[in-house]
């Protein structure tokens, strides 16, 4: 079983095409693999839509079994999906191949989206933070992204409009203006 599925490579490899070669883009939508991964990954792609024969890189090699997989991903299930906490606790794998294991085993399980975030979604996570009586946790979770999405929008919101911030009115006791 290989770290990717054969999908997730192609996947990756049509990006790569669609990117005109720009694996920072790829990696920033998908959240994997590395530059040589995908340059890899996009020879072997090449390779098959020319042969018609289908690669067998990584078919043959498993670092982790499918109980291991299986447990990881149960894991996350039942305390708290959090992708830290699983590796902290299970002792394996990276960020990227935890997240790959949940979508492929648990699909739509995963709570947090990866990658670009569309600019109406953060619009509307910010104006429900501004508009107030809720969390960036909360307004992440509703439309769900990472609460620093949410924050990092109203920080910039805030420096290039010049809004924003806590009025004088919501000061804490003591502070000086």
């Amino acid at each position: 079983m290989a770290r990717y599925s054969r999908e997730q490579r192609r996947r990756a490899a049509e990006l790569y095409e669609r990117y005109e070669h720009s694996a920072a883009d790829v990696i920033r939508e998908l959240g994997y693999p590395s530059k040589e991964a995908l340059r890899m990954w996009h020879r072997d792609w090449l390779e098959e839509r020319r042969t018609g024969i289908p690669s067998s890189r990584g078919e043959h090699y498993s670092r982790y079994t499918d109980g291991q997989r299986r447990a990881a991903v149960e894991h996350y299930l039942t305390h708290g999906r959090r992708l830290s906490r699983t590796i902290r606790q299970m002792g394996y794998p990276s960020r990227e191949v935890l997240a790959a294991w949940i979508d492929e085993l648990a699909p739509g399980e995963r709570a947090v989206k990866r990658g670009p975030v569309a600019d109406e979604v953060r619009r509307m996570a910010v104006a429900r933070l501004v508009a107030g009586g809720v969390t960036s946790r909360q307004v992440a979770a509703e439309v769900g992204v990472e609460a620093s999405v949410v924050r990092n929008r109203v920080a910039s919101t805030a420096a290039r409009t010049g809004i924003g911030g806590r009025s004088s009115d919501t000061r804490q006791a003591g502070e000086e203006e």
